[in-house]
């Protein structure tokens, strides 16, 4: 199962800069809907566009294996 990193992101930026990191911060500077974050960072976005991605990587300064990680689904 592929799982969004978002709020390790958001954590690890807010550590980095002093300063806490939301989701109306990041809309503003990238325009992503409150929403969609708030989908992709519970694991309940099933379709996440190469513009969206393009957004986020810009913002958190990552490439894209550092907001998704594959996790092996236990039977």
């Amino acid at each position: 199962m592929i799982q969004c990193r978002l709020r390790e992101m958001m954590a690890e930026k807010g550590r980095d800069e002093r300063r806490r990191i939301t989701y109306d911060l990041i809309l503003a500077n990238t325009g992503i809907s409150k929403s969609t974050l708030s989908r992709m960072s519970s694991d309940k976005e099933g379709r996440i566009g190469v513009e969206v991605m393009n957004r986020l990587c810009q913002f958190f300064d990552c490439q894209p294996g550092d907001l998704f990680v594959y996790v092996k689904e236990t039977s």
